[in-house]
């Protein structure tokens, strides 16, 4: 099927073509990828939203009406990105319009700015203490909630609110001089 073409890969999906399907995950697993380890700068997370994106297609493949394979997949990338992190950061207020700026406003762009807020982030929380970090990690990447948190990690409630203000404080005053940004995270 190598030699079919993106239209002639769309139409053999929407008739639930699962060679199709096959064909148009190993075209684009790779490029989606790339587009979304490097906004996000981790594998599993990474990894998640590009199976969201080609999940969905295929879910989705009966109402979707599609111009441009590529062009759609590396939007819909983009935007599964944007609830990535909205998963990794819950309880933050996420600008949309200006998430949509970021992400997709212009899909030829590198967005400098927003990966460089993602990879001072992840450095950032790489230096946060050992417990401190894992409280954090669990309630953003995670979402264990405070009293999951402090179970699993044999630690009072109050230990876990105080190691995820603790945190916030950390992050908000390492990445100030990303300000134009950081209202879009803390």
């Amino acid at each position: 099927m190598q030699e079919l073409s993106d239209i002639a890969l769309l139409q053999r999906l929407q008739d639930a073509d699962e060679a199709a399907y096959t064909e148009i995950f190993h075209r684009y697993w790779e490029k989606l990828y790339a587009i979304a380890y490097n906004r996000l700068r981790i594998r599993f997370a990474a990894e998640d939203v590009v199976q969201e994106v080609l999940a969905s297609l295929w879910v989705r493949r009966h109402e979707l009406e599609i111009q441009h394979l590529s062009h759609y997949l590396a939007t819909a990338t983009r935007y599964a990105v944007f609830r990535q992190l909205s998963r990794l950061l819950p309880d933050q207020s996420l600008d949309v319009a200006e998430a949509e700026k970021l992400l997709v406003a212009d899909p030829d762009t590198s967005h400098l700015d927003f990966l460089l807020l993602q990879e001072r982030l992840g450095t950032e929380i790489d230096q946060l203490p050992e417990k401190c970090r894992l409280v954090f990690l669990y309630s953003r990447r995670e979402q264990f909630t405070n009293k999951e948190i402090a179970a699993t990690l044999r630690l009072s409630e109050k230990t876990v609110e105080a190691h995820l203000t603790k945190a916030l404080k950390h992050l908000r005053g390492r990445l100030k001089d990303l300000y134009p940004l950081l209202p879009f995270f803390f």
